[in-house]
């Protein structure tokens, strides 16, 4: 799916070349008490597509095949395959902006999977794509406040065409697989489903969403009050306009409040946009800050202490021993320069998806974790978060009779399932470690014990 972003980077260059490129989506949905309901959503051009003449216009097609991997098992356990044919009367009538969108679906226990995509093209085999989507689906409690994931989209409206394959409860929900928007298509739909809403322990329940940009800043929310129900499922729909929002990468986030436990749910997309006629100054913030040459030569020595402090959370012990034996600027910029290079997942592209994912959440870190003079990035919720991100799911306690406050943050895709709680013993919101499930971190099983009031 990261080829997403080296076309949105080099479109015009990929459409001169016309490649066969498929872009892949998915999300995954409650269907019963043991079974996920996983949507798998592909694109394609058919300009990219060889079409033959024949008598009546051009003739062409291409062939799908949709693998479902057990990573556990390393064995493949779902598979289809289908042709999709092509006929036009005249290929100069062909939209240069519009893909050909489909969808597929399987039931799936939760686990870990890969999802396997294959096209070729009919009129020329030798020509195929292949997207491998990595997902974890997760079980879906029926206790408390869940979303299911959220999916982005190129339109949602009412419905009552039960026969299209977009039909999801009385909406046509068409997909956006590429996660692309901006000029074109300046509008994003999102739809997701919210599960458990009968458990909440109030009338009414909060609904937010946010987008940030690659700094981790939200240069978009939005907020709604939901009220009960005794539904099981609830469907959340919902638009932002993109108009005016310069080109890069962005994350979406919906997430879901029950006021009265205090507890929350999130559901985020990164996804892209494409406005070049959105001119930013700072391109910096515009592209997420990668040339090396200008980021680096005008950093002091002091400044790039900082910032190797900061990267220290991913950097292996021989590295940290290099960089102590460094003497002046010009040494740790190189150095500097190389750590990330080699940590970056895609040297087609001209930025490092990596090294902007991980200042992004430094910048949340420090926005949201910092205490007193201590950034954020140096405390423990803000070192747990910059490692290992947004947690899944949360609980926070600032205010209990009974007990010092404290957080027990829960990450389902990380080992199984893994839980972090950070007490703040002071009194001052300096929220410390105590306990995880996590390998390689503290662990207290008795972690209770830290919480009773003195």
């Amino acid at each position: 799916m990261w080829k997403i972003l080296f076309v949105l980077l080099f479109a015009s260059r990929l459409w001169g070349q016309n490649p066969l490129r498929l872009n892949v989506d998915y999300a995954s949905f409650k269907y019963d008490q043991t079974r996920n309901y996983v949507e798998i959503y592909y694109s394609f051009h058919h300009k990219q597509l060889e079409l033959v003449k024949y008598e009546g216009g051009f003739k062409g097609g291409i062939v799908i095949q949709v693998l479902v991997k057990d990573t556990q098992r390393d064995t493949i356990i779902q598979g289809k395959a289908w042709k999709i044919p092509i006929e036009v009367e005249d290929t100069a009538k062909i939209d240069p902006n519009k893909n050909l969108i489909g969808a597929t679906a399987f039931l799936v226990e939760p686990g870990k999977y890969q999802f396997i995509v294959i096209a070729r093209d009919l009129n020329n085999l030798s020509r195929f794509d292949s997207v491998v989507v990595p997902a974890i689906i997760n079980p879906i409690p029926t206790d408390k406040l869940w979303l299911s994931d959220v999916q982005l989209c190129s339109n949602v409206y009412p419905s009552e065409n039960r026969t299209s394959i977009f039909y999801k409860n009385t909406f046509e929900v068409i997909p956006n697989p590429s996660l692309l928007y901006g000029l074109g298509l300046p509008v994003l739909y999102y739809y997701s489903e919210i599960y458990n809403v009968n458990a909440v322990g109030h009338d009414k329940y909060v609904v937010e969403w946010r987008v940030y940009n690659s700094l981790g800043n939200v240069v978009k929310s939005g907020r709604k009050i939901r009220a009960k129900t005794q539904a099981s499922a609830v469907v959340e729909v919902g638009t932002v306009n993109l108009s005016n929002l310069p080109t890069g990468t962005y994350r979406f986030v919906l997430v879901a409040i029950d006021t009265v436990e205090n507890k929350g749910v999130s559901s985020s997309k990164r996804f892209y946009i494409y406005n070049p006629n959105i001119v930013v100054a700072d391109s910096f913030q515009a592209y997420g800050g990668y040339d090396m040459a200008s980021e680096y030569a005008g950093m002091s020595e002091q400044e790039l202490d900082k910032e190797f402090a900061i990267a220290r959370y991913i950097a292996t012990q021989e590295e940290v021993n290099r960089y102590k034996q460094l003497k002046g600027e010009e040494a740790k910029r190189k150095f500097l320069a190389e750590f990330w290079r080699k940590r970056d997942p895609d040297k087609t592209t001209p930025i490092n998806e990596l090294k902007v994912e991980y200042f992004k959440r430094v910048e949340y870190a420090n926005q949201h974790f910092s205490v007193g003079n201590k950034e954020g990035w140096r405390t423990d919720r803000g070192r747990v978060y910059i490692m290992y991100g947004p947690p899944d799911e949360y609980e926070r306690h600032p205010s209990e009779v009974d007990s010092k406050p404290y957080e027990i943050w829960y990450y389902h895709n990380i080992e199984g399932g893994v839980e972090f709680v950070f007490v703040d013993k002071s009194g001052f919101s300096d929220y410390i470690l105590v306990h995880s499930t996590k390998r390689n971190e503290i662990r207290d099983d008795n972690w209770r014990l830290q919480i009773a009031p003195n």
